[in-house]
């Protein structure tokens, strides 16, 4: 609809300065011929006489004037559909940095689901004195954008990559943000705990935050017994500790001898098998520890 009324105003504007240019060269044409200017001033009183003497001069196939006029209505009538033409939005090969105004109309200020970083504004040096992580030089100043606006990205399929080198600010520009911002569940997978320390004390306010890191050294941790889950029918638990070997013990490449995989699966599963069934180790020790316990 929108675009309906625009084509319609643009038609409207032609016509109009069709209209204009037309009058303007046939009473300019008029005055280099003559000298006199009387068409000018009726022009400005009221264009319609004007007019209707380029009517007469139809009516009495007289074109010396009107060749000429018309030539300047017609170039008044194109000018505004050719601007618009030019103008439009490119389908095609129209590959380019958004400006503020694209970044307005794609709505991509309203605040809503991921952030995905800021447009617009200025880096500055601001006063910040610390050590550099890469090259552990001390510095007083850091550069900080300033201003600009966020840009958020919503919509039920939402999905992202960002590609950057180590310790580039992947972390501290994106994922810490959209954790203290993102107000529904979220798995993070933060392998050095650096998003967790930012945000684990803020999001336990609104959620319960979880941690599972079992390679930590202090054992700060959340944990999980797989063993838990094994059936305790005979038939069955067979066939869900053999899955767990096969999950633990991946399959080789086609072209590696299976030999070691295969005996490891087995070990697993027969070792496994013994720790569930002997009613000497109790249920809480049913667990991956006492089995490499026996292991080793």
């Amino acid at each position: 609809m929108q675009k309906v009324a625009t084509a319609i105003f643009m038609v409207l504007v032609a016509m109009a300065l069709g209209v204009l240019f037309f009058t303007v060269a046939y009473a300019a044409i008029d005055w280099y011929r003559t000298g006199s200017h009387v068409l000018f001033d009726q022009l400005n009183a009221n264009p319609l006489p004007v007019v209707g003497l380029a009517w007469a001069d139809v009516t009495a196939r007289t074109f010396d004037r009107m060749q000429y006029a018309v030539a300047a209505g017609a170039l008044g009538f194109l000018l505004p559909l050719v601007s618009l033409f030019l103008m439009r939005p490119r389908k095609r090969n129209d590959s380019r940095f958004m400006t503020m105004s694209d970044v307005s109309k794609t709505g991509l200020t309203k605040v809503g689901g991921v952030f995905v970083g800021r447009a617009g504004g200025r880096l500055a040096e601001i006063l910040s004195p610390g050590r550099d992580q890469r090259s552990g030089k001390i510095h007083l100043t850091q550069r900080k954008l300033i201003g600009g606006k966020k840009l958020w990205i919503d919509g039920d399929d939402v999905g992202g990559f960002v590609i950057g080198p180590p310790r580039s600010g992947k972390g501290t520009s994106l994922i810490i943000p959209n954790a203290l911002t993102w107000p529904h569940s979220l798995v993070v997978l933060d392998l050095r705990g650096e998003t967790y320390a930012a945000t684990a004390g803020y999001r336990s306010t609104m959620s319960r935050v979880v941690r599972f890191a079992p390679a930590d050294p202090d054992g700060n941790t959340a944990c999980y017994n797989p063993m838990d889950f094994i059936s305790l029918d005979s038939a069955q638990r067979d066939i869900d500790l053999r899955n767990i070997a096969a999950a633990l013990f991946p399959r080789p490449p086609s072209n590696a001898d299976p030999y070691w995989v295969n005996d490891a699966r087995l070990l697993f599963t027969g070792i496994a098998s013994f720790v569930m069934e002997s009613p000497a180790i109790p249920n809480q020790k049913k667990t991956f520890s006492t089995i490499l316990e026996i292991m080793n």
